[in-house]
């Protein structure tokens, strides 16, 4: 059989489809997102990290804010623990800023304070895989990368008709082969941009707008909505988890996290009980991996554990502390408050 017929790299269909969207892009993409307006590669480093599981929408501000309070990888390498997870409150999944911090000092003890454009020497930092690495090296140096974040690998999933579970050995051969269409020799970074803010903007998850595609007169999707397929997912648990409410002379007492969740941060003490007594003054649900997790409040008279640390409502505003608990908390607040 005629190899040429058994792949989607054929040239007849890759040119022309790859001019069409950079010419869209040029017009339509999101050159003003701030970590690609020099491209930096400190700033590509830091939004690469902050991206991971978060919204555009989220990172955004917190980038901004970020990067006034750590301007280059020197004052990151530099923070301490405690003010690199303040930094990160709000972005959720702490783990991401401990391993952030990491590859800041490994990058200063390494390189000399340089982000590195090869491959071997970005695997070998704290907390960068594959993907990571290859965004780096495409957003930051402009270096050969093919780049699948979700958004691009849905675009890749429809343009093909990719029916495979995109999370299977087979799927993910077929986007890797897909992306030879577009991923040139030289300039991955302007491909990479177009392709993700594609998936973004028009291509997006549900119903896409294929009316305003450029890819729209080769996508070979039957059924866009549909795609892309993936594994069924795993069944999610429901647990649930009562806190202490310890509030003695105006200050309110928490313990410090010692994993495996929050490692680090401050959180409300952990009751013993599995059914308190009482009336919560907290109710909140939050997910967390393959969990949905309740999370009671209740106060209590006396401290349910040794070690606990007392802080004024003022000083839990500067405190590293994760989100659900901080809105706890601030529930708490509010209903004390009213009696």
């Amino acid at each position: 059989m005629d190899k040429k017929k058994q792949s989607p790299l054929a040239s007849t269909r890759n040119r022309k489809p790859l001019a069409a969207l950079l010419a869209w892009h040029g017009d339509n993409g999101r050159h003003g997102l701030p970590w690609r307006r020099d491209h930096d590669p400190y700033a590509v480093l830091v939004s690469e990290f902050m991206l991971q599981q978060t919204t555009v929408a989220t990172v955004t501000p917190r980038f901004l804010s970020w990067m006034r309070l750590f301007p280059t990888i020197e004052a990151l390498a530099g923070a301490s623990e405690q003010e690199v997870l303040s930094a990160w409150e709000g972005l959720g999944y702490y783990s991401r800023a401990r391993r952030l911090h990491a590859a800041a000092r490994a990058i200063m003890e390494r390189h000399e304070g340089v982000v590195p454009s090869g491959e071997s020497e970005l695997l070998s930092l704290p907390g960068i895989g594959a993907y990571t690495a290859a965004a780096i090296r495409a957003f930051a140096h402009d270096e050969l990368a093919v780049v699948l974040d979700t958004n691009i690998i849905r675009v890749l999933a429809r343009w093909g008709n990719v029916v495979a579970p995109i999370d299977s050995s087979r799927g993910r051969n077929v986007l890797h082969e897909l992306a030879g269409s577009f991923f040139p020799h030289a300039g991955c970074r302007a491909v990479a941009s177009a392709l993700m803010d594609l998936g973004a903007m028009v291509c997006t998850s549900g119903k896409p707008d294929c009316d305003a595609c450029p890819l729209r007169p080769s996508c070979a999707a039957e059924f866009p909505e549909r795609l892309p397929a993936k594994s069924p997912r795993k069944v999610t648990t429901n647990i649930a988890e009562h806190r202490a409410w310890w509030l003695r002379r105006g200050k309110l007492y928490l313990e410090q996290s010692h994993g495996p969740r929050w490692t680090g941060l401050w959180i409300l003490p952990e009751l013993a009980e599995k059914k308190p007594s009482g009336r919560p003054v907290a109710e909140l649900t939050y997910p967390i991996t393959r969990y949905r997790v309740t999370m009671k409040v209740y106060p209590v008279n006396t401290a349910p554990r040794t070690g606990l640390q007392g802080f004024s409502v003022p000083e839990l505003e500067a405190l590293p502390i994760p989100t659900p608990h901080r809105k706890a908390i601030r529930m708490a607040l509010r209903a004390v408050a009213a009696g």
